[in-house]
């Protein structure tokens, strides 16, 4: 009789730490993921929220988790404002996911100086990944990267704010504001071009990607690579191997009939100063029935909820504004199409876009799970959270998931056209 032919064993696990000591959380997320994992892992995502930068600080972290990971072991990841793992829901702590796998080759990659030389950096970390899987045999190639987003910059004399009221001050402040982008690095993260020049080096890889964040207050963000804490940086894992990740993408937005056509960009384009031609400011609180005293620091987060989206190639993409600088608005990233419409979500629509990314696929060997999803959606649900975490439960049931909460989205299927998301939920799911 003739011997069966098995698969080769897949294994991923999802680790977990809520020590707030930076060192102990280390030690504990990689152990708790590998004792899961049950084997030495091809790769290692690592992911944590801020809060170990006041807690023993990001060296101490990456020193704890390399006290237990096997040495040489490919590692990227980097701060994030929450994550959902099958052990709960969290804003605080520390979570990996691990994979091994016999028909998979690894490469990962980085690029420096993301906010002045997108391009450059997104080159460098291409050209890592090329040369680590350029002898693979197998043709269904993944890459999943993480991005520096954008910090608020310190202007000297006023400091850091999401809102500069004065007119007379407006015009300088976005040339200030451009000059300690490529400077300095801080302002916009720029993480749509990097992730449009990432696709364009490696057209043959569907793509998955976030960038690193805060507690959503865009002070600071960090990655990690190997054993390096990094900041201004793109970081990318690369796979080639015989499973196809099936990557799925929703935003749940509601088109709220409200129109605009912007002029008079800025500031990589992410800035505008005209709405139907007047000061952009203003015409944007009519249209919205806001008042002058929605005009204080918390306002980027009422805006999240009212993302400007446009049709790109039929995609909707929405763009989130982050600053108002004088009569200008500023966006978290670059508004290439001048008509834009106010969408909006409700905590019904989240929930409806997640259920579309998890009833489309058939869970037939299916292995893991890795999605992106955005920090004001997270805000938005609140405790509802809970729920995304059940479907993904029920989806998933005992196979590891990871979900990140990240500041922007980027989804790219392969030998397709990148896009780049704010306010979405995306996921990619692996079966054999």
């Amino acid at each position: 009789m003739p011997e069966s032919k098995s698969k080769p064993e897949f294994r991923a696990a999802v680790g977990l730490s809520r020590e707030w000591d930076a060192r102990k959380a280390g030690r504990e997320v990689a152990r708790d993921t590998l004792e899961k994992l049950g084997t030495d892992p091809d790769f290692f995502l690592l992911f944590s929220t801020i809060h170990y930068e006041k807690w023993g600080g990001f060296k101490e972290f990456l020193a704890g988790v390399w006290d237990v990971l096997p040495e040489g072991t490919p590692l990227i990841g980097g701060t994030v404002a929450g994550f959902i793992i099958p052990q709960g829901c969290f804003t605080r702590g520390a979570t990996a996911l691990a994979v091994s796998y016999p028909n998979m080759d690894v490469a990962v990659g980085y690029g420096k100086n993301t906010k002045r030389a997108p391009h450059l950096a997104a080159k460098h970390c291409a050209e890592m990944i090329k040369r680590g899987l350029k002898d693979s045999k197998y043709k269904n190639k993944f890459l999943f990267e993480i991005t520096s987003n954008g910090t608020l910059p310190k202007v000297p004399g006023i400091g850091r704010k999401h809102v500069f009221k004065s007119n007379f001050l407006g015009e300088i402040l976005l040339t200030l504001v451009y000059l300690l982008n490529i400077t300095l690095q801080y302002g916009a993260g720029r993480e749509d071009e990097v992730f449009k020049f990432l696709s364009e080096y490696l057209p043959d890889y569907s793509m998955l990607a976030t960038a690193s964040y805060d507690d959503n207050r865009s002070l600071s963000n960090y990655q990690f690579y190997k054993n390096n804490v990094l900041t201004n940086s793109i970081l990318a894992v690369g796979i080639a191997t015989d499973i196809k990740p099936n990557i799925r993408s929703d935003t749940g937005l509601i088109p709220s009939g409200i129109k605009m056509s912007i002029s008079d960009k800025k500031l990589f384009n992410c800035a505008f100063k005209k709405i139907n031609g007047k000061k952009a400011r203003d015409e944007i609180l009519t249209l919205l029935g806001w008042t002058e005293n929605f005009l204080d620091e918390r306002l980027h987060r009422r805006t999240n909820n009212y993302p400007l989206c446009t049709m790109e190639d039929g995609v909707l993409r929405p763009f989130v504004i982050a600053l108002f600088v004088g009569d200008s608005l500023c966006c978290k990233n670059s508004i290439l199409e001048n008509e834009l419409e106010v969408y909006y979500a409700s905590g019904k629509s989240m929930m409806e876009s997640v259920e579309n990314c998890l009833t489309l696929d058939n869970t037939t060997g299916l292995l893991f799970g890795l999605g992106v999803s955005c920090t004001s959606r997270m805000e938005t649900l609140g405790y509802n959270v809970y729920a995304v975490r059940d479907r993904l439960h029920k989806y998933f049931e005992d196979k590891p998931f990871l979900l990140l909460y990240g500041a922007g989205e980027g989804i790219k299927l392969q030998n397709s056209k990148a896009i780049y998301l704010n306010s979405s939920f995306n996921m990619a799911i692996f079966n054999h």
